[in-house]
């Protein structure tokens, strides 16, 4: 990112080809998008990179400071839409039941069942830190908070999940 923030532009190529899938997906669990938005706000957010690459820090974590660029224009593009992003819902994806044993077949209904009834503040460090494989300090960066707030949320949401997980509803 120090070539970029230089102002060698194709040295952001690479980055794009590492961040563009985590952060599409990113983008599609946020929810209410459907796939083609969701690649649009993805090219947004390189966009953003670009035209922003100046407040970039050495030293900072490129990951961090993408995903804020990606939360953001997610915000910004639901209040457009007239939708409040903090109450859009994730789907996760579903995976053929063929695939999986009963076992699997239960925690496949349902943990995403009990991860969509977490609040939103809740899911999006479980998200971020479960599926984006995230560091606490990432997270809030990210989030725009301290990294505390963070490990407090996420120690209520296992609480939540936990009893979500037990108390929903089974196949």
């Amino acid at each position: 990112m120090q070539h970029v923030a230089a102002g060698q532009l194709q040295q952001l190529a690479p980055l794009y080809e590492r961040y563009k899938g985590p952060i599409l997906g990113f983008l599609l669990n946020r929810g209410a998008l459907d796939r083609a938005t969701a690649e649009d706000l993805l090219h947004g957010v390189f966009e953003r990179v670009i035209t922003y690459r100046t407040s970039w820090r050495a030293g900072q974590s490129f990951r961090s400071w993408v995903f804020t660029i990606a939360r953001n224009l997610h915000h910004d593009h639901c209040r457009a839409m007239g939708r409040n992003p903090v109450c859009a819902t994730s789907e996760l994806p579903d995976l053929p039941p063929e695939q999986l044993d009963d076992q699997l077949t239960d925690y496949r209904h349902t943990l995403p069942t009990a991860i969509r009834k977490l609040p939103d503040n809740y899911r999006m460090v479980v998200e971020l830190a479960w599926q984006r494989n995230m560091k606490y300090a990432e997270i809030a960066h990210v989030l725009g908070t301290t990294e505390a707030n963070v490990k407090v949320r996420m120690h209520r949401a296992c609480k939540r999940l936990r009893a979500n997980y037990h108390n929903a509803d089974k196949p």
